[in-house]
């Protein structure tokens, strides 16, 4: 009877260690800064970038590089959040031009809903999502806090 209260107790004690990583992955979050890089889709490669602060995200024009989402697509602003392996952007807007309208733009260019998260640490981050006309890719460096 002893041996059965100690494998209860070991089984216990193991669920309530894995119930407590899984909750810590939930509040992962980005450091507050400015992350550049590439955004690859549909054989072509755009210069990406934008600004966290908290829980929110703001896309940004990135100004004198050519190859880059807007003026084209459509930039956003919204909330980010990261729970296990994916990322969900949420409450998109338009970030530019201001006053736009988010269904006046082609939404596979747009930054919204679920992605899969390959690669992240304190200043780069890695995440894709299968759309219509192939993997999209965000790859992105924090360039300063």
């Amino acid at each position: 009877m002893k041996q059965l209260n100690f494998v209860f107790a070991i089984v216990l004690l193991l669920g309530n260690i894995c119930c407590t990583k899984e909750k810590d992955d939930i509040g992962i979050k980005l450091k507050n800064g400015y992350y550049s890089c590439s955004f690859k889709y549909d054989n072509g490669l755009l210069w990406e970038s934008f600004f966290i602060q908290n829980d929110s995200f703001t896309e940004l024009a990135s100004g004198g590089v050519y190859y880059q989402k807007f003026p084209e697509f459509c930039l956003t602003k919204g909330t980010y959040e990261i729970v296990d392996d994916s990322i969900y952007f949420l409450n998109i807007q338009v970030a530019v031009p201001p006053n736009g309208n988010i269904e006046d733009y082609d939404n596979d260019y747009i930054l919204m809903g679920s992605y899969f998260l390959e690669k992240y640490s304190d200043s780069t981050i890695t995440f894709s999502r299968n759309a219509k006309n192939g993997i999209q890719e965000y790859d992105l460096k924090l360039y300063y806090e």
